[in-house]
This record gives C-alpha cells, sequence and structure tokens, in this order.
C-alpha cells in the first residue's frame, strides 16, 4: 500500500510515507494550523501598527500590547495541535454531525441580530434557540435558563463592570 492516496471518510488525504512506516503526510489539523498560524501572522502585523499608550496611563498590560499576547497563545496552541496530531495515532475519524453547522449558523445569527435587535433580545433568543435546537425538552429550565442567563450577563457587565452592552438599531 506503499505510495497509495487514500481518501479517509472526512476529507483527509492519506499518503503513505516510506520514511514513518505508513504515517500520514498531510492531516486536516496541519491544513487547519496553518490557516489559523497565516491568519495570526496577519494580525500580529496588524498590531505593530497599533499606537503605544502612555506609560503613565497604562495600568497592567498596556492595550497595544494585549492582542500581542493573545496571538502568540493561539499560534502556541496551534503549533502543539499540529505536533500533537502528528504523534496521535487513530483510525479514521467520525463524520461531523450536521448540529455542528447548524449551531455554528445559529451562532452567526445570533452575532448579526445583535447589531439589530441588541444584545440583550438577541441573547434571550439564542437563549431559547439552543436548547430547543439541541432537542431539550424541559420547556421550563429552557425558559429559566433564557431569562437568567441573559440577566447575570447583564449584571455582570452593565451594573458591575460598567460595560455598555449593544442596543441595536431597533433600541438605541
Amino acid at each position: 500500500m506503499s505510495g497509495e492516496r487514500q481518501e479517509s471518510t472526512h476529507g483527509d488525504t492519506d499518503t503513505s510515507s516510506p520514511a514513518a512506516g505508513g504515517g500520514r503526510w498531510l492531516h486536516s489539523d496541519d491544513v487547519a494550523g496553518v490557516v489559523i498560524l497565516v491568519f495570526v501572522g496577519v494580525v500580529a502585523a496588524i498590531t505593530t501598527t497599533f499606537d503605544e499608550v502612555p506609560a503613565a496611563l497604562s495600568q497592567g498590560i498596556p492595550p497595544e500590547q494585549f492582542p500581542r499576547i493573545l496571538v502568540v497563545v493561539i499560534a502556541l496552541l496551534v503549533v502543539t495541535m499540529i505536533v500533537q496530531s502528528r504523534l496521535r495515532r487513530e483510525g479514521p475519524r467520525k463524520r461531523v454531525p450536521m448540529m455542528v453547522l447548524f449551531t455554528a449558523c445559529l451562532l452567526v445569527v445570533f452575532v448579526v441580530l445583535i447589531d439589530w435587535i441588541g444584545m440583550m433580545a438577541a441573547m434571550l433568543g439564542f437563549c431559547v434557540a439552543l436548547p430547543l435546537l439541541w432537542g431539550e425538552k424541559r420547556f421550563l429550565w429552557v425558559g429559566l435558563y433564557a431569562a437568567l442567563f441573559p440577566a447575570c450577563i447583564y449584571l455582570l457587565f452593565s451594573m458591575l463592570l460598567g460595560v455598555r452592552l449593544p442596543l441595536g438599531l431597533f433600541m438605541g
């Protein structure tokens, strides 16, 4: 089977490696990792254009440094992911359930709705829709979650931290 290409059930292309005794040359984690590393590189380059805050006004980590630290952490995690995928020996992976795609679509709708109807209304709708999408049948618990979670977020960010949550076009 040396030198043959095989298509696995989740889209990875396996090529036997003579040096590695049949290991993978290309793994989906490698592709995702390279894409993320390119993105991280672009973001790192953009952060070099940020203005520096004078030391007298800066408390803790300066605002221009925080994104750079975050980019380095993401890059380290991606490199770790790539190395671990190389060391792992596994059979073909199961296909990703369609529910993952539906959940991702719901998240996109949530983010878009924040600008239109505001954070609290969008979060309320999301907190109702997500459990129902996942098949939750205990409607009382869904209602309690949908009421309490946005309320806790509002209390934490608006009241305690003084952060103004987006009101949206219709509310503001």
